[in-house]
């Protein structure tokens, strides 16, 4: 085996082991995934069962990880293997559907501020990529958070978005306290612009 198939190989496992095992100790987990996420052609808007469970699914991950399901933000295959589990497919690739729905929207607010360092900055790439007004209302508002790391999130997702009409937002976060949001922000204005 080549060395870069060894560490995608290693690094698939180091991904899917822990998180099915979670899945397989909450019991509920793949239950719920089965219930709820239905099985049809491919959609491309994401519903909000397919949202949850994908937020649910990420949540604890460690923060390799983390950066391998970020990964997927800029890179994607689209091929269909035999022996893909359909289900679990459908939820993983909830960030290659467009998030058309303003129903979503508490959902990746939450997320985004719950402090699940995945499952949050998932979320707020997810808000700033929907493109919806409420989203983007979310994503100002969360600029003022207390929190500097939902304030960090809030730019992130901004710059995901391509909106550049919150640059003079983003340029007021170059002011900010803390150093991490200051940094996002710089790239916030670089994406938008």
């Amino acid at each position: 085996m080549s060395a870069a198939r060894t560490v995608m190989t290693l690094a698939a496992v180091a991904v899917l082991v822990p998180l099915a095992l979670r899945a397989r100790e909450g019991g509920t987990a793949r239950a719920s995934l089965v219930s709820n996420a239905k099985v049809t052609a491919d959609e491309p808007q994401a519903d909000p069962a397919d949202l949850r469970a994908y937020l649910d699914g990420i949540r604890g991950a460690n923060a390799i990880q983390c950066e391998i399901i970020l990964s997927s933000f800029n890179s994607w295959s689209s091929s269909r293997v035999p022996d893909r589990d359909s289900v679990a497919w459908k939820v993983s690739t909830v960030i290659h559907r467009r998030i058309a729905s303003a129903e979503l929207v508490p959902d990746l607010a939450t997320a985004m501020r719950s402090g699940d360092d995945c499952a949050s900055r998932a979320a707020a790439r997810l808000l700033g990529r929907s493109g919806l007004a409420r989203a983007r209302a979310e994503l100002l508002s969360a600029l003022g958070d207390a929190n500097a790391q939902v304030r960090r999130l809030a730019a992130i997702g901004i710059g995901f978005s391509d909106d550049s009409t919150a640059s003079n937002q983003l340029v007021r976060a170059l002011a900010d306290r803390d150093a991490g949001v200051r940094a996002a922000a710089a790239w916030a204005l670089g994406a938008v612009n």
